[in-house]
């Protein structure tokens, strides 16, 4: 089972939890599981340039529609951020 590890300001969405479990084998239905379980999140999602992924640790490349052949492994850990623009 993956784990998506949720950003501070989106765990409103979440009922406050910092990690949500999917049990997908890829990122693209590990993105529509947890989308389904917390539909707060659709947002984010629909303007993907609005998150970052990271996969154990390294940038995912990969744009949203490609997801599908992102493979999950059962120990893999998906973090989302939310980059910030400043000057």
């Amino acid at each position: 089972m993956a784990q998506i590890i949720i950003p501070s300001p989106l765990r409103k969405h979440t009922g406050g939890k910092r990690e949500v479990q999917v049990e997908r084998s890829n990122l693209e239905d590990a993105m529509k599981e947890l989308v389904a379980s917390h539909p707060g999140l659709k947002t984010l999602f629909d303007r993907p340039a609005l998150i970052s992924v990271f996969i154990n640790g390294s940038m995912l490349r990969e744009k949203p529609v490609a997801w599908g052949s992102v493979s999950l492994a059962e120990q893999d850990e998906v973090t989302l951020i939310i980059p910030i623009a400043g000057g």
